[in-house]
């Protein structure tokens, strides 16, 4: 499933009334669909006498509303529908069309400049409520009568219905104002958006519904930058075969870099989720230290002893050991968990980006030595590099603001990601993969996974795909992809309260048989 933002689902519009199908016939299937829809939904709320109430804005996306009130009007003549111009009553000429296709419609009123109390009746005697007011086109503050008018809303006891949009929330980065039209069911048209699936507004959204409006899949997914839905069918395809007659060689070699004096747990848990998810043979390089639990928890990892330094990080004399080892020896490479931030560690993470020829995962202290070394030094790599840093370690790699990237990730990333030729795996509730020119994002997941050592997590299991000999790209999105899929599993028995990284690992086996 293609994911279009605004300006491109414009684009596509575009596209299709160039092909012969007019805006006004795009604007008829869009209201006509949703109709249907929602008759099909709640058929026991439009019965003789029900009232419906629409929320009205200037554009086209109050004329969709103006659609689906005729078509409800022809299935069930014994409505009444009140309109509210929640932004005047100048609206576009194809918004004005429809409201003139109304006007027989004597169960039709229209409202303009209401006060409070007024609107506040109106929606305690509807049994629906449709947002028509802005769609797609949403950015900043909501003006005051709109406010208004959704707070009215979301006090009432109808059921709340989305065009497109829940008014409040940008539809291309899911950030929503604080009177947000809080939706028990959207009506999207021709694809989902962003905020339909990034967890910060999904909520408000409801249950999102897609409307074929006549356009076209190929239209759709030749858009120029479109987000691709990560899927079981793609993971499925994407996936290494195993072959009858392998054996552990022909299934990669992963070395695995990190931990220090103070932080243990983090390789071991990489190592056992690459182990987990089908690597011939896992390497696990770090101190006496980390290597102790792994002894114990995973007798199927070799171990590579490393020196440390008086930082209580691995020391510089183990980087040409480990270089050789990645270069002679593995088939990937993960280096940065719970290896923490000294000189040698930046020096480490600046030799293997010069001299590793060996594809490579740089997760958690590998990216903030980065930071401090200058992500110009990506430059320098000589293997595909994936980086997975979380919002906070990509603000330092990046030079800007959380706020900035949370507000524009999809543009952040695919520049990032281009200019230093790396695949990027921005970390949140709703993970983003930037990838040779490619978006993709993930829908599953949930909260159980904030917990630490669950990036350590998700970079052993890309890893261990990256060390099969899948391509960088592939290996990312299989990697968030069952990472997220093994958390909810994880959730379903253990609660979201109650899990932790490691059982995470231990349901990948059933993420694995959901999409094998």
């Amino acid at each position: 499933m293609c994911i279009l933002s605004g300006s491109q689902m414009r684009s596509a519009e575009k596209i299709a009334v160039e092909n012969g199908t007019s805006f006004e016939q795009l604007m008829e299937n869009a209201g006509m669909g949703a109709a249907d829809a929602i008759r099909r939904r709640y058929h026991s709320l439009l019965t003789s006498g029900s009232n419906i109430l629409i929320l009205l804005g200037r554009g086209n996306n109050g004329g969709d509303g103006l659609v689906i009130a005729r078509a409800l009007l022809q299935w069930q003549p014994e409505l009444s529908v009140d309109i509210v111009f929640c932004l005047g009553d100048q609206l576009s000429p194809l918004a004005s069309l429809n409201l003139s296709r109304l006007k027989e419609y004597p169960q039709v009123h229209l409202w303009t400049e209401m006060e409070q109390d007024a609107i506040d009746r109106l929606c305690k005697k509807s049994s629906l409520i449709l947002d028509g007011i802005f769609g797609t086109g949403f950015h900043g503050q909501l003006p005051e009568s709109v406010a208004m008018a959704v707070r009215a809303a979301n006090q009432s006891s109808a059921k709340r219905i989305a065009l497109d949009i829940p008014t409040g929330v940008n539809g291309d980065n899911g950030i929503a104002a604080a009177d947000s039209f809080q939706a028990d069911y959207t009506c999207t048209f021709a694809a989902k958006k962003p905020a339909h699936i990034l967890k910060s507004s999904r909520s408000l959204c409801g249950e999102v519904e897609i409307i074929d409006i006549g356009i076209s899949q190929e239209i759709l997914k030749h858009v120029s930058g479109n987000i691709t839905l990560l899927s079981p069918e793609m993971i499925r395809k994407l996936l290494p075969a195993r072959r009858p007659d392998s054996n552990k060689g022909n299934y990669g070699k992963l070395l695995i870099a990190g931990g220090c004096q103070t932080m243990t747990g983090a390789v071991l848990l990489a190592s056992e989720a690459a182990a987990r998810c089908g690597t011939g043979l896992v390497m696990a390089a770090a101190p006496e230290h980390a290597l102790l639990p792994i002894r114990i928890r995973l007798p199927e990892a070799l171990q590579y002893p490393l020196p440390l330094a008086k930082s209580g990080a691995v020391s510089a004399d183990a980087h040409s050991g480990l270089l050789e080892k990645a270069n002679d020896w593995a088939t990937g490479v993960l280096c940065g968990c719970g290896m923490s931030l000294t000189e040698e560690t930046k020096l480490l993470v600046s030799t293997i980006l010069e001299s590793c020829h060996t594809p490579m995962v740089l997760d958690a202290d590998a990216l903030n030595a980065l930071a401090q070394i200058g992500a110009e030094k990506l430059k320098d790599a000589n293997a595909p590099v994936i980086l997975t840093p979380h919002m906070l370690e990509f603000s330092r790699l990046s030079g800007l603001n959380i706020r900035e990237i949370q507000e524009n990730r999809f543009e952040i990333a695919a520049r990032f990601s281009e200019e230093y030729r790396v695949t990027l795996v921005l970390k949140d509730a709703t993970t983003v993969i930037a990838s040779d020119g490619k978006l993709f994002m993930n829908e599953n997941g949930n909260p159980g996974l904030s917990k630490g050592g669950s990036g350590d997590t998700l970079a052993g299991i890309i890893a261990a795909f990256l060390a099969q000999g899948v391509s960088a790209q592939s290996a990312a999105v299989c990697g968030v992809y069952l990472h997220a899929a093994a958390g909810d599993i994880a959730a379903q028995k253990l609660t979201e309260y109650a899990m932790l990284p490691q059982d995470v690992i231990h349901c990948l086996p059933d993420a694995f048989s959901q999409i094998t």
